[in-house]
């Protein structure tokens, strides 16, 4: 993959989450349904759905709708060529039970899931034990983030997909930390490489069924940003035996 489709990307990613942050929500999110052809119909539905829960909270920059995330996510999946709409349901229902207080049950009884039931074993394994401590020291990998990659290795290809992209997504929304002092930006730019390098590549080790496009546009955000930071980390690599 050359630059020209991260750039094509991150030009997309700019354009929607703009229209997210100045209209209405809903009908930004229904001009993407209708660029998802196979199964527009059906995610008029689960873009509804997360609308209306995700209403009123925001990324971390205050000023972008969370829904945003989920709903981009599912069109860039489709855009690296996912089709099969399990691993799009997956995308788009990624952060359901990690942020919101949607229960397992109330969304097994959507409309949309059904004959997808089975999909919430991959939400379960995607959601993070917010109980763990994410504070970020530049050097290590905080042990939320240790102890999520070793429920999700091994996990199902859908889960792995997933979670590229949303590495890819940490990549893109960095706006927050820029008007840091420069010795924190440092530590929280290294921080961020260690995170997104250590779950991309402590999954996708010893796999061949990942999305090869996803991972190619990983790792050319993460050239990207290296090169224009002058900064680089290493992943760390995480054993599941380990206790």
């Amino acid at each position: 993959m050359d630059d020209d489709f991260l750039g094509t990307i991150e030009k997309d990613y700019d354009k929607i989450k703009s229209e997210f942050q100045k209209t209405d929500n809903l009908q930004a999110a229904l001009k993407i349904t209708k660029q998802i052809k196979e199964h527009g119909k059906l995610f008029k539905s689960v873009f509804f759905f997360l609308v209306s829960i995700f209403k009123g909270k925001s990324r971390n920059d205050k000023k972008t709708p969370l829904v945003f995330h989920s709903i981009y996510l599912t069109r860039l999946a489709y855009l690296c060529g996912e089709k099969d709409l399990g691993s799009l349901l997956t995308v788009a229902l990624h952060d359901v039970l990690e942020d919101t207080e949607i229960s397992e049950e109330i969304l097994l009884r959507q409309e949309f899931m059904k004959g997808h039931e089975k999909i919430i074993d991959n939400l379960r394994i995607l959601k993070e034990n917010k109980d763990l401590s994410r504070d970020p020291d530049g050097k290590n990998l905080p042990l939320r983030y240790a102890e999520h990659i070793k429920r999700l290795i091994g996990s199902p290809k859908e889960v792995i997909n997933t979670e590229i992209i949303d590495r890819f997504s940490d990549l893109m929304d960095l706006e927050y930390i820029m008007e840091l002092p420069e010795k924190e930006l440092e530590l929280r730019l290294k921080a961020k490489m260690i995170k997104t390098k250590s779950f991309v590549y402590n999954l996708i080790r010893g796999r061949r069924d990942f999305n090869k496009k996803e991972l190619q546009l990983f790792e050319s955000k993460i050239k990207q940003l290296e090169k224009e930071y002058n900064i680089h980390a290493e992943m760390q690599l995480v054993n599941p035996q380990s206790s």
